[in-house]
């Protein structure tokens, strides 16, 4: 058992040779050429497509962008002890990074869209997800980069790891003087990087793919807390900031339950609600006269129910000039949406219940009905094929089941004497043709008057006579 799972998670199977994989890895870390005129469209691709948020441009300037190459050109050569092609990826690296942001700010100056869309902001607060993304998808690509045939993952990682967008945010940044759209986005890049990297080294090392050079074992200490403190300093601020994302998604989503208990109440005067997480603050808008310390307790102590404490309840009246009237229509609006699928809900369930009963009387009034037989006649039939039958009882109905309901007979035989298997399963067959396909159960049991009939030296009788 143990060898079968090893053999199905075993990654050399269909392992490149490493020669190939490493030539590879060197050709995707060089700089010029084909790869600078690639990088350059790229940028300018993605530049365009964060400026006027379309999320397929963007997805196409991921997929051509050569950023990934001297990342995984760094994690290769650590895990082959190649300090040449660290160098190199490194420097490679870095003139990609500072070509992107040149051209991405020259873009952003140059254009007259200047409000930063959903896409760009997008790429302004990484968490921890982004770092499981990042280390996932260098695991992905530095697994396909290894393989025969690239198939599918190469392009399925350039869009996971997304390295090309929050560099072109960050241009975005210097360009408007948006320092925390600066930092935010090229802290982003710098996730993706760093675990790409990681991710990359982890999965040459588990291939174990031959050294290209000997490093000192001072060196190779050195390199590896080198790389620890990297990882560390770059993952805590992820952490951090994912811990606070979920604080507020969690404030946010007791506080609009709340608001919306008190609106749907129907002594309550609460109006409207405007929820701010960062600050942990529920804004009401209230209609008439209501007692505000009254109302401040009570939702104090229903986000306290909900795990909530120390928020701060702010109230305003409805009549007051600052009201923000379009707020208030989108929160009557959501409201009418609201009731709109509630009952379209409920006429669905309703639609669905009539369509089963009717489903059923159909069945109903389209299963075939019983015809009746003569018994009498069915019985001298039946004994023109077998004399020992003396009498006949036969009930029709239908036999209903999971699947359905379907017609059925019942038949009890008075015989002088039991039938054979044979000429008891040949009746069976012909009774289920002359009752119409009907399913026959066939009860067969001695005859009483046929046992008084026999004489003394109980001769078995070969017919059933008819009483005298």
């Amino acid at each position: 058992m143990r060898q079968n799972l090893l053999f199905l998670f075993d990654l050399r199977q269909d392992q490149q040779e490493p020669s190939v994989i490493d030539a590879t890895v060197r050709s995707g870390a060089q700089f010029g050429g084909t790869n600078l005129w690639v990088l350059f469209f790229a940028i300018l691709i993605a530049s365009v497509g964060l400026n006027t948020n379309s999320t397929a441009v963007i997805i196409g300037a991921m997929l051509i962008s050569p950023l990934m190459g001297p990342i995984v050109g760094l994690g290769y050569g650590a895990a082959v002890q190649d300090l040449g092609l660290i160098r190199m990826a490194g420097k490679n690296l870095v003139i990609f990074v500072v070509l992107s942001l040149l051209t991405s700010v020259l873009y952003f100056t140059l254009s007259p869209l200047e409000q930063p869309q959903s896409e760009l902001m997008a790429r302004t607060f990484p968490t921890l997800w982004d770092v499981l993304i990042a280390a996932f998808g260098g695991a992905a690509g530095m697994v396909a980069v290894t393989r025969r045939s690239f198939s599918n993952i190469v392009p399925g990682v350039a869009i996971a790891t997304a390295l090309m967008p929050p560099l072109c945010t960050a241009g975005f940044g210097i360009a408007h003087g948006r320092w925390d759209m600066f930092g935010g986005a090229f802290y982003l890049f710098v996730i993706n990087g760093m675990f790409i990297g990681a991710s990359t080294l982890g999965v040459a090392k588990l291939l174990r793919l031959p050294r290209q050079g000997e490093l000192d074992e001072a060196t190779r200490k050195r390199h590896r807390l080198i790389i620890v403190l990297g990882l560390t300093a770059v993952l805590v601020p992820s952490v951090w900031m994912a811990y606070r994302l979920v604080q507020q998604e969690v404030f946010t989503s007791a506080a609009v339950r709340v608001a919306r208990e008190l609106e749907a109440e129907p002594k309550s005067h609460v109006l409207m609600h405007e929820v701010d997480a960062e600050a942990r603050t529920l804004r009401l808008t209230l209609v008439g006269s209501t007692d505000e310390d009254q109302l401040r307790e009570q939702v104090q102590r229903r986000m306290l129910s909900n795990g909530q404490a120390d928020v701060t309840v702010l109230m305003r009246d409805a009549v007051d000039d600052s009201l923000n009237v379009e707020k208030l229509r989108q929160e009557l609006q959501d409201g009418v949406n609201r009731t709109l699928v509630e009952q379209v809900k409920s006429m669905d369930a309703q639609l669905k219940s009539l369509q089963q009963d009717v489903a059923q009387a159909k069945a109903v009034a389209e299963a075939p009905a019983v015809k009746p037989v003569d018994a009498r006649a069915l019985l001298e039939e039946v004994q023109a094929q077998q004399p020992l039958v003396c009498a006949l009882t036969l009930a029709q109905g239908e036999r209903s089941a999971g699947d359905g309901s379907q017609p059925a007979s019942v038949v009890v035989l008075d015989v002088a004497q039991p039938l054979s298997t044979h000429d008891k399963d040949g009746l069976s067959r012909w009774l289920g043709v002359r009752l119409e396909k009907s399913e026959v159960q066939l009860i067969e049991r001695p005859d009483l008057r046929s046992l008084n009939s026999r004489d003394k030296n109980r001769r078995k009788q070969t017919t059933c006579l008819p009483k005298s």
